[in-house]
């Protein structure tokens, strides 16, 4: 049964329980099926890891607007139900960069810058800030920088 199918027949019994607590209930059957699902579990988590660095970039200024959010959503595709509430759950989840840059294995540091800068439209201070923060934290080169800003044909961060 692949990942997804398992997750929204999970999801479903969950959405029929009384007795917990609905919104934090998606975060463990996630959890809890991508460790049990090896044929996929690396793709899973890639996946995972990649949609929260667009999140964290579209949260440094305090919100993600709409543009943003219609980036994120656009990068996943079509989505389940099941897909969405995740999406939108992590949209709401409060950021823990520490944390994030511990989960972001040695080869997707530059695909995490990427999908970062992809995610916002560097209008504000706070997100170039952020992007430095980030790079920084991934201990990203400034030509291996430079190189990502000129993939997506957008300026320095400073």
């Amino acid at each position: 049964m692949k990942l997804i199918e398992r997750l929204e027949e999970l999801w479903n019994s969950v959405l029929k329980r009384e007795d917990i607590e609905k919104k934090s209930a998606i975060s463990r059957v996630v959890t809890d099926l991508i460790e049990e699902d090896d044929d996929s579990m690396v793709y899973h988590e890639d996946i995972y890891i990649l949609l929260k660095a667009m999140i964290y970039a579209a949260k440094a200024d305090g919100k993600i607007d709409e543009s943003e959010q219609r980036t994120i959503m656009e990068f996943m595709g079509e989505m389940s139900k099941i897909e969405q509430l995740f999406v939108e759950q992590e949209m709401q989840r409060e950021s823990n960069f520490e944390s994030f840059i511990n989960e972001v294995p040695e080869n997707m540091r530059k695909q995490v810058y990427y999908m970062s800068l992809f995610a916002i439209d560097l209008d504000v201070e706070s997100e170039r800030k952020y992007l430095e923060r980030l790079a920084d934290a991934l201990g990203l080169e400034k030509y291996e920088i430079s190189a990502i800003h000129d993939s997506l044909e957008v300026g320095a961060v400073a």
